[in-house]
């Protein structure tokens, strides 16, 4: 698996207030072999403004866009700041060069880009995150082009971009295998790929144990395996994968918990359609986990030159 600022501390019991910032990390940003242990992405959690081909994908872009629509997802993404800063350094970017954003979200990686130079293009399946990347471009004066689609048959020709990323947003595609290769093939011969994944960790512990269901398919953790991501892409790109830790602190577990349940859509949506008994369950979970006011998750990096 990146807004606009503005005061939300009423609705969210005074969450911005709450919150302290936490290291700058000033280090964060050196390469780092798989394994390595440091903390890359440090942030506290802020507040940001909340508004709102074929018949089978267009089933499943009709399904991950009620899943991944109607959450402040720009709140969380904005705690993602240093791992998009991470990409688009790991991409290299030039002036002019065409980068593709899949999965664009709320846009962070996207704006980036276009800051240094680029030619940016955004994708994503939900018209409402992809509404407030068009705002938060428009506000700052940046043109990007923002497209409504599936990565896993992406609009554009064979090798049409310099540089392909995709924070924590193509992982989440059921077919996995189709996705790879839509990655690989629009990216042209010595272009750089950047993506970042989840793997299994305490946080899938956590839901597991809050009585989380998935749906049915692939897994996105398997992203963050170096055998599975080798098989996936290694025949089109030379890669290599990096780890990091994403790291957000509040004043309370309360705190984190509502930023939780409210922008990260998945979650969002399965405690929608949770008993007012499992959603009680859950929360003490949840919240039994978060009591500390900090939640860290490691993630993984995955660069790649197209062969």
């Amino acid at each position: 698996m990146d807004a606009v600022l503005l005061d939300g501390a009423a609705e969210r019991g005074a969450l911005t207030e709450d919150v302290r910032l936490a290291d700058e990390l000033a280090q964060g940003l050196r390469s780092q072999a798989l394994r390595e242990g440091r903390d890359l992405a440090r942030v506290a959690v802020g507040g940001v403004r909340e508004e709102v081909t074929h018949d089978l994908s267009m089933l499943r872009r009709v399904s991950a866009a009620d899943t991944w629509s109607g959450a402040s997802y720009e709140r969380i993404a904005e705690t993602f700041a240093p791992i998009h800063d991470r990409v688009v350094e790991a991409l290299a970017i030039e002036s002019g060069a065409r980068v593709l954003d899949v999965a664009c979200g709320t846009g962070g990686v996207a704006l980036r880009a276009a800051r240094a130079g680029a030619h940016v293009t955004g994708i994503d399946v939900s018209a409402d995150q992809l509404a407030k990347a068009r705002r938060a471009a428009e506000e700052e004066g940046i043109t990007i082009r923002f497209d409504e689609g599936d990565c896993q048959e992406l609009p554009y020709g064979d090798a049409e971009f310099d540089a392909v990323a995709s924070a924590f947003g193509a992982i989440f595609a059921p077919d996995q295998e189709r996705t790879g290769a839509e990655l690989a093939r629009v990216c042209r011969p010595a272009g750089r790929l950047a993506l970042t994944a989840w793997p299994k960790d305490e946080w899938s512990d956590v839901s597991e144990r809050a009585g989380r269901t998935f749906p049915p398919g692939p897994d996105s953790r398997e992203w963050a395996r170096e055998e599975h991501v080798r098989n996936l892409l290694g025949d089109a790109f030379d890669l290599e994968l990096q780890t990091g830790v994403w790291r957000i602190e509040a004043a309370s577990g309360e705190a984190l918990w509502e930023l939780a349940s409210t922008s990260m859509p998945p979650l969002r949506a399965w405690l929608a359609e949770q008993s007012d008994e499992a959603r009680a369950h859950a929360e003490r979970v949840y919240l039994e986990h978060l009591a500390s006011g900090v939640l860290a998750r490691d993630y993984v990096l995955v660069l790649g030159t197209r062969r």
